[in-house]
């Protein structure tokens, strides 16, 4: 698989920025269920993709020489 998509510690962190960015910052004009059609959504990208993301990161943290057989 192409290591571009592979998820790394750097996408869960702008994924959790973005999200952070959304909830203080947009300004939407929406009603009612708009409203809870939004607040759904990003509960899901909050504990269910984010989580997922977390799950699923394939970086090499560090690598431990086996011990040589003699």
């Amino acid at each position: 698989m192409d290591n571009k998509l592979k998820f790394k510690d750097e996408d869960k962190t702008k994924l959790v920025e973005f999200l952070n960015f959304i909830a203080k910052n947009a300004k939407f004009d929406l009603d009612t269920k708009e409203i809870i059609r939004f607040y759904g959504l990003l509960t899901f990208m909050q504990k269910e993709l984010l989580a997922k993301v977390d799950s699923n990161i394939m970086e090499i943290k560090r690598v431990i020489e086996a011990e040589k057989e003699e």
